[in-house]
């Protein structure tokens, strides 16, 4: 008989958790048995989000609505959670948005969107929620980052460069507060279809272009020859957000098929 993961009686947030690798991480970690607060920017999706996990899995949930390129939103969400669920364990911060954009055409508001998002969002993610962390004396928070944040990718510089922000906050912030015992750590995921790539696709389609094309291009080289799926992505977090883990901290861990090998 194999040994499985158990986050019994442990307080998770999972930012993004509405839709997609969000959802299917914060399924995955209410049925190793954590108790998981959901927030998405999109009211609807976080509260069926947190309401069929708690009908699912019979854990505790919360839910809120929260931009987490804002200050305000962000500490206002880990205050709730911590509110509802009386402590924090766990944060999965998995919000984030992608742009498939030309270097030489791209303008300063797009630029802006990518930093604003996926590299601000995870330093203030981050703050919040080791602060709420910092009285318990343990934690466990896991940054979603991307292949991209290990390698340039021509077709999308501030993606690249966003995600290269994140792989650097999460190893400087992992030796800041160590000293507390709280693990920090991230993901990068290869090419996943999910519904920021279907947005990509759609995109590109309405452009003329052959958007499925594309996305096949983009898994050439990939030595186990398959995209990866969000499964394969919410394992990591929920090995991450374990105690299996206590030992690592500062990783940006490859979720690649191969395609990234360090």
């Amino acid at each position: 008989m194999g040994v499985a993961i158990s986050l019994a009686g442990k307080n998770a947030l999972v930012t993004g958790g509405g839709g997609g690798m969000g959802l299917v991480t914060a399924r995955m970690l209410a049925e190793a048995g954590a108790n998981v607060f959901v927030s998405d920017i999109r009211a609807d999706a976080a509260k069926a989000a947190a309401e069929g996990i708690a009908k699912d899995f019979g854990v505790k949930t919360g839910w809120c609505v929260c931009d987490v390129s804002k200050k305000a939103q962000v500490d206002a969400m880990v205050a709730q959670c911590v509110k509802e669920f009386g402590r924090l364990d766990i944060c999965n911060h998995i919000g984030g948005i992608f742009m498939d954009m030309d270097f030489l055409t791209a303008g300063e508001e797009e630029y802006d969107a990518m930093f604003d998002v996926n590299t601000k969002g995870t330093f203030l993610v981050d703050q919040a929620v080791i602060k709420a962390m910092i009285p318990n004396g343990t934690g466990k928070v896991v940054n979603m980052c991307s292949q991209a944040g290990k390698w340039g990718f021509p077709t999308n510089v501030a993606y690249t460069g966003s995600k290269f922000g994140v792989h650097g906050l999460t190893c400087s912030i992992a030796q800041h507060v160590a000293k507390y015992n709280i693990n920090v750590n991230c993901v990068c995921p290869g090419i996943v279809k999910t519904q920021i790539w279907t947005k990509v696709i759609d995109h590109m389609n309405a452009e003329g272009k052959d958007g499925e094309a594309y996305f096949q291009s983009r898994l050439e080289g990939i030595p186990l020859k398959r995209a990866q799926t969000m499964e394969d992505i919410a394992h990591m977090f929920l090995y991450l957000s374990s105690d299996w883990a206590d030992n690592m901290t500062g990783q940006s861990i490859n979720i690649t098929g191969g395609k990234i090998m360090d």
